[in-house]
């Protein structure tokens, strides 16, 4: 009994910064940009760069000239709110890793 749960223990600490890469807080984010591509780039203040890859692009049509604007929650990952003159829509990404 105790084995098992040592051994769960340690499969969460070596797995917990792999999880941690994957999610960015807010207030790190200087700049989001989008891709013709259908890619999300967020560069932090710290010069770290992430990219993902928008996986309902329909919902996160930025192309148009409209004023939109993007909420975040406190952590981004995996998603974020569109506000529009028509209300809102959840764009969503995934595969988010770490270019620079």
């Amino acid at each position: 009994m105790v084995k098992l749960g040592t051994i769960a223990m340690l499969t969460l600490l070596i797995s917990g910064p792999a999880l941690a890469s994957s999610h960015i807080d807010k207030e790190d984010v200087e700049k989001v940009l989008f891709t013709k591509s259908n890619e999300i780039i967020f560069q932090l203040k710290d010069d770290s760069v992430y990219r993902g890859d928008i996986s309902r692009s329909n919902k996160c049509d930025f192309t148009r000239k409209q004023h939109y604007t993007y909420v975040f929650e406190d952590r981004i990952h995996g998603s974020f709110r569109v506000e529009h003159r028509d209300g809102f829509s959840t764009c969503r990404f995934r595969n988010l890793e770490r270019l620079a």
